[in-house]
């Protein structure tokens, strides 16, 4: 993290709109990416780092440009620059709390997520398709360890689930949606676009569900306000992200064993 941060320092020096005196303050650091503030004498900057490259199969620029067409929508943050190999991104700074961030009760949390879910499952975006299967192979060709045949018939039989689904119903989903990727703010702005796709959106769904860690009282709520606010049954939202939850466990248990391997 050390070398890149070097690195970085040298890349902002050369760009035109960062004046020559600024400052990189780090905070809200993950597994393995890493948050800045970017602060100069008259503007400040958001900056994420992006080392998870090295786990995630991502195409920073075609991710820079859904971001761009998705902030002209007013969904994202203006994003401002990307670096020239690839490995740290600016945006503006925007100085509105996130969800997790605001003092408001764990019903409004859970409403104002199922509203982002909504709008985002109904926003028209060019965006490569998700294929999870080649993700979970590549997640483990990371781990290196020895797949059973009994693993493997779950793996084939969660891809039958998965393209299953996505034959039946796919749209541009976030997959990675916190409550600190949510500002608290009328309208709301979505945060960190890193994993979107066209993708299933009940798989969308129960990743939300994980990454939040709600319990039943909470999950039960995200999905009657989804259920609202697309205009769908709720018995049938909650059967099919019912399907989607193992998947979602897969994925992130894959993830996160490689993470730590290539830390």
């Amino acid at each position: 993290m050390n070398d890149l941060k070097v690195k970085m320092e040298a890349e902002l020096e050369n760009l035109d709109f960062i004046h020559s005196d600024f400052h990189l303050k780090i905070f809200n650091g993950g597994i393995i990416n890493s948050s800045y503030r970017l602060e100069t004498p008259n503007k400040s900057y958001f900056v994420k780092t992006f080392e998870s490259d090295k786990v995630a199969l991502l195409d920073r620029k075609k991710l820079f440009d859904i971001q761009l067409a998705l902030a002209d929508k007013g969904l994202a943050v203006q994003p401002i620059y990307l670096s020239k190999s690839r490995d740290f991104q600016i945006d503006q700074w925007l100085d509105f709390p996130t969800l997790d961030q605001a003092d408001i009760p764990d019903l409004a949390i859970t409403k104002s997520l199922a509203s982002a879910l909504s709008i985002v499952h109904n926003t028209k975006i060019n965006a490569p398709e998700l294929n999870l299967p080649r993700q979970w192979q590549h997640y483990m060709s990371l781990i290196d360890v020895p797949v059973s045949a009994s693993e493997q018939q779950t793996l084939d039989s969660y891809a039958a689930i998965w393209h299953q689904a996505c034959s039946t119903k796919s749209v541009f989903c976030h997959n990675d949606l916190s409550s600190h990727h949510v500002t608290y703010a009328h309208p709301s702005k979505v945060l960190d676009w890193e994993y979107c796709a066209i993708s299933c959106p009940y798989f969308d769904l129960a990743s939300c569900v994980a990454v939040n860690g709600f319990g039943t009282a909470d999950e039960a709520s995200l999905y009657t306000f989804y259920a609202q606010y697309s205009e769908q049954r709720l018995s049938e939202v909650i059967a099919k992200v019912t399907m989607m939850k193992p998947l979602v466990e897969l994925t992130n248990r894959l993830w996160y064993q490689a993470a730590h391997k290539s830390t």
